[in-house]
């Protein structure tokens, strides 16, 4: 994993409104997303097993480790319960199924490049994708 290590912080949306709209999003997540530039830094602890930060403002606001291949359950700040998996496709393509309470799954595709982060996000339920995209912080 040659990006493990890197942080990134987001820098644009595309239809994130919209794709938050369709899924009936949680209000404090969707404030969040809208008015914090969240950093991002996976980094490798073994060969198959990965860590995740999530900073605002500087703030460690999620730490989580995961394997690789395998589906893990992890409760979010409301209580609910999300089941996760995450795949590495290549060098650079990062994927993540969350299966929600509610039934529905959500997919995260994100292919690393050297300077930046590009992330697809899709819904079950439908059509609507939106991209975030990121930029490596020094």
């Amino acid at each position: 994993m040659w990006f493990s290590g890197k942080r990134f912080r987001r820098t644009r949306c595309e239809n994130i409104d919209e794709l938050l709209a369709a899924t009936n999003a949680n209000e404090h997540i969707v404030r969040m997303l809208k008015v914090k530039a969240p950093v991002v830094c996976y980094t490798a602890v073994d060969g198959d097993t990965i860590k995740l930060d999530l900073d605002i403002d500087g703030k460690k606001i999620l730490s989580h480790i995961f394997k690789l291949g395998e589906e893990q359950e992890m409760e979010k700040k409301d209580g609910n319960k999300v089941k996760m998996t995450y795949s590495l496709e290549g060098e650079n393509t990062l994927k993540q199924v969350i299966k929600m309470p509610d039934g529905k799954t959500a997919y995260f595709v994100r292919e690393f490049t050297d300077n930046d982060v590009k992330m697809t996000v899709t819904m079950d339920g439908t059509d609507l994708s939106a991209t975030i995209y990121y930029d490596v912080v020094q």
